[in-house]
Formats: structure tokens, sequence, C-alpha cells
């Protein structure tokens, strides 16, 4: 069967589809359309019951562990939080058009927020050490850059507002969505994410919209306006929950390993730096700078270029390097699984050799019950002298396969050399081996049909039951009986 597309399965979901067509139609019923505060704020809300619905069908989903039941359960609270500070707002909006927004859908959406944080900040980290301190030290440095960008849209702007209470309402959603910036990146970057890497960072990208979407829209429009804003912290939450259901996705349909693979470096900080200096120069236009900052400006930009370019190329480089050893490794690790399966099992049958079942034999512990039987083919002969050697190997073949057959999952079977073989039994007493023993001689005295003939061989079986301490002795014992059992069909057969 097939594997299923990731990627196709993305584009064909009719609900991503929907969301896109939601997309599409914001802009128009605002911009265009009659739009509407109530409007708004009910499809904020039902956004918000979105997220709680796929927030609990990934954590169904998520496995055995506990650390992403935990972060897709606290999912689940934070958008129940928000569906109900919004869906208050709503019917705010409803009874007067006018309203500010009230205080209980400001403390829902903070705590809603501080849920996340929490969460995110106490998800574990795979790396250790200097790994951690490079991790830490990416997410910083993203960190950093969202920070300019948040204080040159948002609290920048809102600084030379005479309202005090815009500027602390701006500080404070800034320092939350801060962190739940920082503790989406460290999930990412660590590799210990409980969601993949693009529904990760649409998820960043929708929720960092969503708290400076209204602030950055007033800037580059140069006034507020109600419906641009409502554009603006809409198409964000749409993203958002977005996010989740792509997370849904590619739950469902893993990456095959060509586009599982990562990176070992993160080009995220190299980002944050670029979009940070452009940002300084679209600062600088603005402020009317005069040659000589443009010029100390284009220096600093273009020197930094250089030195992330070449700094990129040698992470390349290494990655290349790395990659390559790593497949080395891997050839190494087939070729000594190779020579150890061949040092450990009979070329002809692919069954144990004497040396394996001498291996496993030391390993049971001494004390356990182990039953021993040694199994030699009683007419083999013949058939190699009567029908020939590749008569015989056919032969020896099917013997093992029907003694794995019989023997049961908890047996060794292994060939000894010629025509003899020897099960190791663990746990198991005198009658069961005994009793195992008789089905395994039926097994083979059946009629072997072989290329132009139907051979018939029987089997005699000498059974020993001690412990792993007696197993050399246990081995000679069994043994013995097998050629006590030998003689007797020497002797029973007439001359």
């Amino acid at each position: 069967m097939a594997q299923r597309s990731p990627v196709g399965e993305l584009l064909r979901d009719p609900v991503l589809l929907g969301f896109a067509g939601l997309a599409l139609i914001v802009p128009v019923w605002f911009l265009a359309g009659p739009g509407g505060g109530a409007v708004s704020w009910g499809i904020q809300a039902a956004l918000d019951v979105s997220i709680v619905v796929f927030a609990r069908r990934l954590r169904a989903h998520g496995g055995t562990d506990r650390h992403q039941r935990r972060f897709w359960r606290a999912m689940a609270v934070a958008g129940l939080l928000c569906a109900v500070g919004d869906g208050t707002q709503t019917v705010v909006m409803v009874a007067d058009p006018g309203a500010a927004v009230s205080i209980v859908q400001s403390l829902c959406v903070v705590c809603a927020m501080t849920v996340m944080a929490v969460v995110m900040l106490r998800h574990p980290l795979g790396d250790a050490g200097r790994q951690r301190m490079r991790l830490w030290l990416d997410a910083g440095a993203v960190l950093i850059g969202v920070a300019v960008f948040l204080w040159y849209f948002s609290i920048g702007a809102e600084l030379d507002s005479p309202r005090l209470g815009d500027r602390l309402a701006a500080a404070a959603g800034a320092v939350v969505m801060l962190v739940i910036v920082l503790g989406v990146l460290k999930l990412i970057l660590s590799g210990t994410a409980p969601f993949t890497r693009q529904a990760g960072i649409a998820g960043c990208v929708g929720v960092g919209g969503t708290a400076v979407g209204t602030s950055v829209a007033a800037v580059l429009t140069g006034a507020a306006d109600a419906r641009i804003e409502a554009v603006a912290s809409l198409l964000p939450c749409i993203l958002t929950v977005a996010s989740l259901r792509v997370q849904g996705i590619q739950q469902r349909c893993p990456a095959g390993p060509a586009e599982a693979r990562q990176r070992r470096f993160s080009v995220m900080p190299y980002v944050a730096v670029a979009a940070t200096e452009l940002l300084a120069i679209v600062a600088l236009y603005v402020a009317g700078a005069d040659a000589r900052t443009w010029g100390v400006a284009v220096g600093v930009v273009l020197i930094t270029a250089v030195v992330l370019t070449r700094q990129l190329i040698a992470f390349q480089d290494n990655d290349r390097l790395l990659t390559d050893l790593d497949r080395s490794m891997l050839e190494l690790q087939r070729l000594h699984d190779a020579l150890r399966h061949q040092a450990t099992h009979d070329a002809l049958t692919g069954l144990a050799n004497r040396a394996l079942l001498t291996e496993r034999l030391a390993a049971i512990d001494t004390a356990a019950q182990l039953s021993v039987l040694v199994i030699d083919l009683d007419g083999f002969k013949q058939v190699n002298d009567v029908h020939g050697h590749h008569a015989g190997d056919a032969l020896l073949v099917e013997v093992a396969r029907r003694l794995e057959a019989a023997a049961g999952p908890d047996a060794l079977v292994a060939r000894l050399g010629g025509d003899e073989f020897a099960l190791l039994l663990p746990g198991v007493d005198a009658d069961a081996a005994h009793h195992r023993a008789a089905s395994i001689g039926a097994a083979v005295t059946r009629p072997c049909h072989l290329p132009g003939t139907v051979a018939h061989v029987g089997a005699s079986i000498g059974v020993a039951t001690g412990t792993p301490a007696d197993a050399d002795a246990l081995l000679r014992r069994a043994d013995a009986e097998m050629y006590r059992r030998k003689r007797q069909v020497r002797l029973a057969v007439p001359t």
C-alpha cells in the first residue's frame, strides 16, 4: 500500500480548506461589507471552541507520553478560557456595539496565555550541557528579534499615548507574548516538541500576530480603524487554529525518512538577525537619518550579511559531513550485523549454530529450569545417496522450517552440524519437554516433497532437563539419549 503524502493530505483536507475560505471572507466582510464588532468577537469565540476540540483530539491520540498529554490538555484549557472571555465580549457587543473590551475578556485571555507559557517552559529538553546552552542562545537570539519588533510596533508606539492603561496593557501583553514565543522556540529547537516543526511555526506566527496584529495595523495604516483591527486580529487566530489541524494531519501521516530528517543547526536565529536589521533600516528611513548615519547602517548590514553567510555555509558543510559520517556508521553497523549473523547462524538453514546455542545457555538464569532436545534424522544418508546432496540440502531446509514451527516461540532451534539439530527450551519441565519432542517427531516424519521426489525420514530425539549451571552435562545427556534411541531404531529395522 502506497504511503500517503502529508502535503497532499494538507491540501485536500476539508477543514483546512474551510479555514482558508474563512481567511478570504474575513477581509471582504469587514473591509468592504457590513463588518461589526459582535460578528468579530463571535467568530473569535467559535475559533476558541475549535481549539478546545482539536486539542482534546490531539491529547487522545498523543500516545502514552505524559508530557505531550499535559501539553494538549493545557491547550484545551487555554482554548476554553479564551472561549469564555471572547463569548462574554460577544454578548457585551451585541448589547452595546460601542462597548470597550471587558475586564472578563482580558483576564481570561491573560490566564490562557499564562497557562500555555507555563506548560511550554516546563516541557523537558532532550539535550544537555553545551547543546542545551546552544539551544538557549539560539532561542534568545530569536527572542531578542521578536522583542525588537514588539517594541517598535506595539510598546514603543503606545509610549506616545498619554493613556497609562494602554501602555500597561501593551507592556503586559508583550511580556506574556515573549514568554510564549520563548517556550515555542525552545520546543522547536530542542526537537522535543509535542508538535511538528511546521505546525509549531504556524502556531507561533498565529499567536504572535494575535498579540501585535492590531498595533502593527495601526502603525502601518497610520490610524486606528475598527474594521482593519478586526481583520488584523482574526487572521492570526485562524492561523493558530489551523496549526492544530495541521498537527493532527501530520500526526496521522508521519513524514518518510527523507522528509523527517532535520538540520543539525537552526536558521531561525539568523533569520531573526536579518529581520531585525531590516527593521532598523526601516526605522532610520522613517526617522530621516543623514548620509553619515546611513553609511554606518549599510556597512553594519553588509558585514553582518557576509558573516552570517559564511557561518551558514560552514554549518551546511558540517551538516553534510556529519550526514556522511552517519551513513558510514550505518553501513558499518549493517556489516557488523551481517558478520554477527554469519558467525552465529547456519548458512544453509538460517538456524542458530552451536556458538549461539552456547551463548544463549550462558545467558539463562542459573536457577531456572531448562530442557534440551537433541535431534538426529533417521534415513538422511539414504536421501543423499539416492537423490544427491542437493536433495539432502533441500530436506535439511524443510526440516529446519518444521522444527521452528513445532518448537514454539519460546524455543531456540539450532543446527549442530550435518543432520543433527538441538532445541533449547527455557522454563520447560521434563513432561512438557517429552510432549514437545513427540510433536516434533511427528512433524519431521511427515513426507517431504522435494524437487522430483518425495523423501521419508524419521527423527531420533534425546531429552534432558536440568538447570543452565549443568548446560554441558545437559547436552551430553540429551546426545546420549538420542544415540540410544537411534540404536533402538536400527535394531528394530530387519536386515
